[in-house]
């Protein structure tokens, strides 16, 4: 039986678009004051005389006033069901992250992809948007980075030909006959970013590279942790990705707990979703950049997804 959780969560959201955004009027529009360092945990992967990529972690002291947290994609409705399962799951601990970030004076921006028409009056769009242009405005960052050369050295892990959708097929199609019965396009149903994510005062709304980048630069942002989905798609590869960031000079990291995979384990190297993830957040540490997770900010254990029985972090 397909759960009903996702297509009430989507039918809230239509209404709750209909409502005019009001509860936040005022966003601050100078950098953060910022507090005490930030200790980072970054774990990278070298490959030793045998050739295997062995993990190893190196902690540093960032500032806040030098760092944002950028939240990548996660939308409010999704055309693969359990991407919306996962994402539900993933929010609460997110939430707390983004929090625990924002109250030590870190800057949060939210980047919900093809969702801007949803937050045109929006005071985080129009903080977004009054940036000054950068002086050192990257070639490109506007555009999609789908490899850079350190990627050349490692095989990239996973099949996501197709999409890397893992929904059952009943239920798929009955997820996409709900979204057509809302009025949404099921193979692009976003409209805006998941209520469960609070957008607080003095954040930013955008997806756009140069917007990004200007925002970045005008605050003095060195560092910048992406958090959201999907790893191996938009999280690498947006304007405001991972490769763009890490391209472009900024100290970039992956929040490895908070994040998922698009993989379906019936396509190759034949594993769990969850190893599946975890294959690709070993590549990012390989090729592109370190990982951290949500313990440096929050404490206690990292976030693990119902299901997901590996003993790994």
């Amino acid at each position: 039986m397909i759960s009903r959780t996702p297509f009430l969560i989507a039918a809230r959201c239509i209404a709750a678009a209909l409502v005019p955004i009001s509860a936040v009027d005022t966003f601050a529009a100078d950098p953060p004051t910022g507090g005490a360092a930030i200790t980072v945990n970054e774990q990278t992967r070298k490959a030793d005389e045998a050739g295997i990529y062995q993990p190893s972690v190196v902690a540093e002291a960032w500032q806040p006033r030098e760092t944002c947290v950028i939240v990548c994609d996660m939308w409010d409705a999704h055309h693969c069901l359990n991407a919306v399962r996962r994402a539900e799951q993933l929010a609460p601990r997110m939430n707390a992250f983004l929090k625990a970030a924002r109250e030590r004076g870190v800057f949060i921006i939210h980047a919900p992809s093809s969702c801007m028409a949803a937050y045109a009056d929006h005071p985080g769009r129009r903080l977004a948007q009054s940036a000054p242009t950068a002086d050192n405005l990257p070639k490109e960052i506007d555009q999609w980075c789908r490899h850079i050369p350190a990627e050349d050295k490692v095989e990239y892990p996973i099949d996501q030909v197709g999409g890397g959708e893992d929904d059952d097929p009943t239920e798929h199609a009955e997820w996409h006959a709900k979204l057509t019965a809302m009025g949404r396009n099921p193979k692009a149903p976003w409209t805006k970013q998941m209520d469960a994510l609070t957008i607080a005062a003095g954040d930013a709304i955008s997806d756009s590279g140069i917007e990004i980048w200007n925002l970045l630069e005008a605050r003095g942002i060195k560092n910048v942790m992406l958090v959201g989905v999907h790893t191996n798609m938009c999280v690498l590869g947006r304007p405001f990705g991972l490769r763009q960031m890490t391209r472009n000079g900024k100290n970039a990291v992956l929040v490895r707990d908070l994040t998922d995979t698009m993989y379906d384990p019936n396509k190759r190297p034949f594993v769990s979703h969850f190893e599946g993830t975890r294959l690709i957040v070993a590549y990012i540490e390989s090729t592109v950049c370190p990982t951290i997770t949500s313990v440096d900010l929050l404490g206690g254990r990292p976030f693990r997804f119902a299901g997901d029985e590996s003993t790994t972090e």
